[in-house]
């Protein structure tokens, strides 16, 4: 019967000659997961029976929310489990290959970039940043303490009574407008001195509440890749940073080490 490849990634084959790959179960949990070599890189991989896992098959099977919550995080815990032990170019959930030559033929044309890329990332792992922000704390701050404001209530006092309350109205749609300003600026300030610390860093979308579940907003969701050597001071000044502005209204959902996923681009 015909069978299909699954991509979990690719790590390079000295480090698997010295670490043993860990045994565990595929994605359909039935073929065992193991390795491919191609001069020196490894592509961690399963079979997948063709009749269960082609195009229409998968296309039916993604269709099931539950079914695909338990793949794909089977495939996270994996690449996970695999990033613990080996420098790894994880790959996105998912990647299938009709055959040994169709794996074989991306590799070879990617061969190069690839072994760049191990080399790139040994020793390098990516932490997540989210900041969330209570909107009452830091609009009582903006309120206080933005320039704009203090000159906006200034011209406020030297107005009649009857244009004072239409300019007050007008000045908490100011506050907001300031708010979202001092969120991005504040972010950004923090944003800045982590990435001292980085190799190189990305700026991701916000998660709505809907997704989080919490109540505060996310004003802010970066990832940094780290050398191992810069990620004890790194943590360091995350918690110090948390201190200096927990009373502004910002907490810090800090996460890692992760697989380069947001680094580890071939394109």
């Amino acid at each position: 019967m015909a069978e299909l490849i699954y991509l979990y990634g690719i790590i390079p084959t000295n480090e698997k000659s010295t670490t043993p790959l860990p045994s565990f179960k595929g994605l359909d949990d039935e073929h065992d997961v193991h390795t491919l070599s191609f001069d020196g890189i490894d592509a961690v991989v399963c079979n997948l029976e063709e009749s269960e896992y082609n195009q229409s098959a998968l296309e039916e099977k993604t269709s099931d929310v539950e079914w695909l919550h338990e793949k794909a995080f089977h495939h996270h815990e994996a690449v996970t489990k695999l990033h613990e032990k080996y420098t790894i170019i994880p790959m996105k959930f998912s990647t299938i290959y009709s055959g040994y030559e169709s794996l074989e033929s991306t590799i070879k044309e990617h061969h190069k970039k690839m072994s760049d890329l191990l080399a790139w990332l040994s020793d390098k792992e990516e932490w997540n940043l989210k900041i969330y922000c209570d909107n009452e704390a830091l609009r009582e701050r903006t309120s206080a303490h933005n320039l704009t404001i203090e000159e906006k209530k200034k011209e406020i006092d030297q107005m009649s009574p009857g244009r004072q309350y239409l300019e007050k109205r007008k000045l908490d749609h100011l506050i907001d407008q300031e708010l979202e300003k001092d969120k991005e600026t504040y972010s950004s300030r923090i944003h800045d001195q982590l990435a001292s610390y980085s190799e190189k860093t990305d700026i991701k979308k916000n998660w709505s509440k809907d997704v989080t579940g919490r109540s505060d907003e996310m004003c802010w969701n970066s990832v940094y890749l780290l050398k191992e050597a810069n990620v004890e001071d790194f943590l360091s000044q995350v918690k110090h940073l948390q201190e200096v502005w927990k009373e502004t209204g910002f907490q810090f959902e800090l996460t890692g080490p992760w697989p380069a996923y947001h680094f580890a681009k071939l394109t």
